[in-house]
């Protein structure tokens, strides 16, 4: 869903071609907010055309680069993006992340491991809320930007309090 809204939201503001959406996602400003694969981006704007959400609207050829196929956004996929965004707001996202399994197993690892591990993700924490205070001018809007500073304290606070506030 993100992928396909993330292309469709980048084709309502002008047609694009997908090497052109591959180096918007590419920069370190909108990369950081929006990491996507570039094979993911021509699967997906193959499965737009075919369904109707975009269409082809030239091919062309700058001297001797390869061609590059503009798309530009149709009536029903600007409907199908308003769709995915609705569903952004209302969906939650899934329970399931690695850090979960890490937590459910955590027998298997030694305990001198597993506090050098859990020292190593606070960092990380950390380190991310520092990222964020440098992207918060490069996020498409603030709020990303405040809300996954708001998720990461969160996990941080609840890190502490599983270890009595010695990390």
């Amino acid at each position: 869903m993100l992928t396909r809204a993330l292309i469709l939201w980048l084709l309502s503001e002008q047609p694009l071609h997908g090497y052109r959406i591959s180096r918007i996602l590419a920069d370190d400003f909108f990369g950081f907010w929006f990491p996507l694969e570039d094979a993911s981006i021509y699967s997906c704007l193959k499965t737009l055309v075919k369904h109707g959400f975009a269409r082809v609207q030239r091919t062309e050829q700058e001297g001797r680069r390869p061609e590059r196929t503009r798309y530009a956004i149709t009536p029903k996929g600007r409907a199908h993006l308003r769709d995915l965004l609705r569903r952004a707001w209302t969906e939650l996202p899934s329970p399931s992340e690695a850090v979960h399994l890490a937590l459910a197993a955590v027998p298997e690892l030694p305990t001198a491991e597993l506090r050098q591990l859990r020292e190593a993700r606070r960092t990380a924490l950390e380190r991310r809320l520092g990222e964020l205070k440098r992207m918060v001018r490069a996020a498409p809007c603030p709020e990303i930007a405040t809300r996954l500073a708001a998720l990461t304290r969160a996990e941080l606070a609840w890190m502490r309090s599983r270890t009595g506030g010695k990390e």
